[in-house]
């Protein structure tokens, strides 16, 4: 009768308290039923009366988020090409947690294109009607195919629960090649997501446009795809209550550091390569811009990390990743709205109310559904995080 009691009580004082993560999903949950809703009024309604898109404002935050998370969603590439296409087995443990980001990112990214789509009805057309000059073709095929690749390196996890062992040796055995064809996918889209900005020369302010773009779009997808893989690699730890490996932190940390070096490094060579280093001096918005994106994407997390004893500390090995994922969704947001030159007394674009809310709600969405099968796919198998 004791045991019964004791038991009873401390069942009763879990259901009175539940846990941090309970409140994390019902708020998760809130913000995605509210973007649920706002993202069918958006398809019933139409554009013109769901958001403050124009002609001279074609291009709003849904695109913004959407270039940001495909570079963010580079978590899954640039984790299998650390772990299986360099051999760097030591972070194996963040593997599993980074390809599941990277497919809900490109949920998350395929659900705000039907939304910015004036005919969303129409999304397969690419599918039926093939435009082979068109940038866009070739990134909606590779984020098409690479989200498949990325259903197939999950499916282990899923696979699992099935009383057959064949579909899991099938899958291991052509694991190696599906690797290489999601590499190398991603490597075409996250570089023509560049070239898609080579088509204004003179919407585009010259701090931003560059023949060198697809590089650079490319560079800056590796190091947000580092810094998301580290992140969800720690939050996963917590999540299944295990305790993550310092060696796993602290070398995506240095890495993610010295990537956006390089990519700071190629910014700068370009500017002097281009004769255009006096647009830095001139103090406009363009220039605090650029500056802005430096300054808090590379800057002061190369400084926070590279200082003696600073990268020990957990707050800053939380940090420095965030720091730099802002500065590349900065940058999205720049090439895409805030450094493109309009006509003086254009009106300025300020987002319709449902387009937050939609917005709010596919990540809400993402995070929520990733937090769960983080969940669920550790309690079926340890081995999916170590």
């Amino acid at each position: 009768m004791t045991v019964r009691s004791t038991t009873s009580t401390e069942t009763w004082t879990e259901l009175r308290t539940p846990s941090p993560l309970f409140w994390v999903a019902g708020i998760l949950g809130f913000i995605t039923l509210a973007g649920v809703i706002a993202g069918i009024g958006r398809l019933i309604l139409g554009l013109e009366a769901t958001t403050s898109l124009n002609d001279i404002y074609p291009w709003g935050i849904w695109i913004g988020f959407d270039f940001g998370l495909i570079a963010f969603a580079g978590a899954g590439f640039t984790m299998v090409a650390v772990v299986h296409l360099l051999h760097l087995e030591r972070f194996h443990a963040a593997l599993r947690p980074a390809i599941l980001v990277g497919l809900l990112g490109y949920v998350a990214v395929l659900a705000l294109l039907v939304l910015d789509l004036g005919r969303w009805d129409r999304f397969y057309h690419f599918i039926l009607f093939w435009n082979v000059h068109s940038p866009l073709f070739e990134i909606s095929w590779c984020v098409l195919l690479y989200t498949t690749v990325l259903l197939i390196e999950v499916s282990p996890e899923v696979l699992r629960f099935l009383p057959w062992r064949w579909p899991l040796r099938v899958v291991a055995w052509i694991m190696p090649v599906v690797a290489i064809v999601g590499v190398t996918l991603s490597t075409l889209h996250q570089s023509t997501l560049g070239t898609l900005y080579l088509n204004m020369p003179y919407r585009l302010h010259p701090l931003w446009y560059t023949p060198f773009l697809p590089v650079l779009f490319y560079v800056s997808s590796i190091m947000a795809g580092l810094s998301l893989g580290l992140i969800a690699y720690r939050l996963a730890m917590r999540i299944v209550g295990q305790h993550e490996q310092p060696r796993v932190v602290l070398g995506l940390g240095t890495g993610v550091v010295w990537v956006a070096l390089i990519y700071a490094a190629l910014k700068a060579a370009e500017l002097v390569w281009a004769g255009e280093w006096a647009q830095l001096l001139t103090g406009d918005q363009y220039a605090w811009l650029w500056l802005a994106e430096m300054a808090i994407g590379v800057v002061l997390p190369a400084a926070l990390w590279f200082w003696p004893g600073l990268r020990q500390r957990s707050s800053v090995q939380w940090l420095v990743p965030l720091l730099v994922l802002s500065g590349v969704l900065m940058n999205r947001f720049d090439a895409t709205i805030f450094a493109q030159l309009f006509q003086p007394g254009a009106t300025p674009y300020s987002p319709h109310i449902l387009e937050w809310i939609s917005t709010a709600g596919i990540l809400a969405g993402v995070a929520l559904v990733w937090m769960l099968a983080v969940k669920l796919f550790a309690g079926s198998s340890k081995e999916a995080f170590h």
